[in-house]
């Protein structure tokens, strides 16, 4: 068991300083921000009000892997309104409800990251990933491993995506 954690915690912290360096930073700041692009956004979209967005993920650590968007452009956690926090809480737990009716009881996680090296797409978004529920320890090592490992997944299939996104349109 404890091989197991030590093992864990290298790889955890491993994969933490290669994101935090930059080695697999995606961020290319002379193209349009996706989570501003009119045709991402037509795609993945599958809750709107004035402020937020909830969006399917192009590359979900599981099934179900959503974002909330804040609607204005801004790169840091610290630039977000009261009004847009409180309209991400909301949307959270909606998300959070969609989930426990299209898998059933779940841990997840909530997820937010700020700064060059940490975000993939330099606009204020936090991740909401949700898996079964079968407590075990194994299961929550690969629920770190499998979030570490997402630089090289490959995204969705178009089919898959769009049936994500009804799949929590109807839930919500």
């Amino acid at each position: 068991m404890k091989k197991i954690f030590i093992l864990s915690a290298f790889i955890v912290t491993l994969g933490l300083g290669l994101v935090w360096f930059g080695y697999f930073n995606n961020t290319n700041t002379s193209k349009i921000c996706a989570f501003c692009n009119p045709e991402v956004l037509k795609k993945h979209t599958f809750y709107e009000d004035d402020l937020v967005r909830g969006i399917c993920s192009y590359k979900p650590v599981f099934p179900g892997h959503s974002l909330v968007v804040v609607k204005r452009h801004i790169n840091s956690f610290e630039e977000v309104t009261d009004e847009e926090f409180l309209a991400v809480k909301h949307l959270l737990k909606k998300i959070n409800n969609a989930m426990q009716k299209i898998i059933g009881p779940s841990i997840y996680i909530i997820l937010q990251k700020n700064g060059y090296g940490i975000q993939s797409v330099p606009h204020v978004h936090f991740h909401y990933i949700s898996k079964e529920d079968n407590n075990n320890l194994f299961a929550s090592i690969s629920f770190l491993w499998k979030h570490l490992l997402l630089i090289f997944k490959r995204p969705l299939s178009e089919e898959d995506l769009n049936k994500w996104v009804e799949k929590m349109k109807v839930a919500i």
